[in-house]
């Protein structure tokens, strides 16, 4: 009787297990991009180097696996995968490498019983609001989010995000003063016809953090220097000092007189230590037009640049920039697989530019086949006698402009499926050097799921 007991109680375990984890719903969602480029002067803007013509075919998959127990509990799993063919043993003949697989998401999204308050708390998306995405920080990081509606008007969102830990031994014997952070809080009110969303966020960054991608931008993931020197030496890029970032802003939207929205953007930043500080602002307008064929969209957009004070600069301190408005100002792409700008000219035309354009979007005039087409030009506002960290004058200044035509067509095989070419063409305009034109072409496919 005993043993039976026994089999009894281990059989009512396994059956209960079973019954747990069936009564979590896996979700699977993602897309992948898989096309090739042809392309000239891309990143040199010289047809006289060797690699100023190439062409790459690339592809990039994503897969994000939705752990759902409830509609208040789930767990999110994010993967990505990136090729370039012929690139590396996971895209060579075999294609047997390793190490090529990503974990872009694993976060802890529920909501508390019986409110309406969400905690999001892993590696997750994060992003300040904004128009063409934020040029303080928009990007996936390590983060607690808790947010909630207050009324049926304004709700409220608060959020802290690790961007580095230097010392993770908890022995002291790493350094101290070796974390960058960032705190922010937003409020978002919703109106009849019209919407704004404040925020204000905080970042404390270390002495001994690297920062090598330079003194104003505290995102590591360019590799050059480009802004006025604060560091004990250009060459180290450490900070000599601990600084602190502090950027106010909002992004409002005007829908009441549909067709016709307006959308802004509004953002003033500091960051100081005890040998440099800036002080920046930027600004952003899209005035757009829904037609029966096609949305017509006029946009604007302005960033503070530096100038030849060394003490002192007038640039808008960033953390983790997704601004962007095309290939090349900004780099946004049809395709997923780039955010990065194509332009050599990087973070002088990113975060230091004025820019004028008109997009129509939406243009459709056979079943299943679209366009839409970006006619943009910049402006530098970079001071001509400013210098960068490296004592060097910027590389796109008050003086320098530039235009970009970038058109897409894309044609829906399936609901999900899409066949998608690109066109861009970018022609820099220099005060005190020649450079060629730019262009390049895709033909591809995108699959979402």
């Amino acid at each position: 009787m005993k043993r039976f007991a026994l089999v009894a109680l281990v059989a009512a375990l396994l059956f209960s297990m079973v019954t747990s984890a069936s009564a979590t719903e896996l979700k699977v969602r993602g897309n992948i991009d898989v096309y090739g480029m042809a392309s000239a002067n891309l990143y040199d803007f010289d047809s006289e180097k060797g690699d100023g013509d190439n062409y790459a075919t690339s592809q990039r998959m994503r897969a994000y696996f939705d752990y759902v127990a409830s509609e208040n509990l789930k767990a999110v799993l994010g993967l990505e995968i990136d090729n370039v063919w012929g690139e590396g043993t996971t895209a060579d003949w075999g294609t047997d490498g390793k190490g090529n697989i990503e974990v872009k998401h694993a976060y802890l999204d529920f909501t508390f019983p019986d409110t309406q308050i969400n905690v999001k708390a892993g590696l997750q998306y994060v992003a300040l609001p904004s128009v063409f995405g934020n040029p303080v920080f928009e990007d996936d990081a390590a983060a607690l989010v808790v947010s909630a509606p207050v009324t049926d008007m304004f709700a409220l969102a608060v959020g802290y995000t690790r961007g580095v830990d230097g010392s993770t031994t908890f022995s002291g014997t790493d350094g101290d003063a070796d974390d960058k952070d960032m705190a922010f809080i937003a409020a978002p009110v919703t109106l009849d016809g019209f919407s704004i969303a404040p925020y204000f966020a905080y970042a404390w960054v270390g002495e001994n953090i690297d920062n090598t991608a330079g003194s104003w931008a505290f995102d590591n993931t360019n590799s050059t220097p480009s802004a006025p020197a604060i560091y004990t030496d250009p060459s180290d890029g450490f900070l000599e000092d601990d600084a602190t970032v502090w950027v106010v802003g909002a992004n409002a939207e005007l829908t009441m007189f549909d067709p016709l929205t307006i959308a802004a953007d509004l953002i003033y930043g500091q960051m100081e230590n005890d040998d440099y500080e800036t002080k920046g602002w930027y600004a952003a307008l899209a005035a757009s037009y829904k037609l029966d064929m096609l949305t017509a969209t006029l946009f604007t957009t302005y960033f503070s640049g530096a100038d030849e004070d060394g003490d002192e600069d007038n640039y808008l301190p960033t953390l983790a920039e997704g601004w962007g408005l095309t290939p090349y100002i900004g780099g946004v792409r049809a395709f997923s697989t780039s955010w990065d700008t194509f332009s050599g000219i990087d973070a002088d035309m990113n975060l230091a530019s004025w820019v004028v354009g008109l997009k129509l979007a939406d243009i459709q005039f056979i079943d299943k086949l679209s366009h839409e087409l970006t006619v943009a030009y910049a402006m530098g506002t970079n001071d001509e006698d400013a210098l960068d960290a490296d004592d060097e004058a910027y590389g796109f200044d008050e003086e320098d402009s530039a235009w970009e035509v970038y058109f897409v067509n894309k044609y829906m095989i399936y609901e999900n499926l899409a066949a998608i070419n690109e066109l861009g063409f970018f022609a820099p305009q220099f005060d005190d050097r020649e450079e060629d034109n730019s262009y390049f072409a895709t033909v591809g496919f995108q699959y979402k799921f």
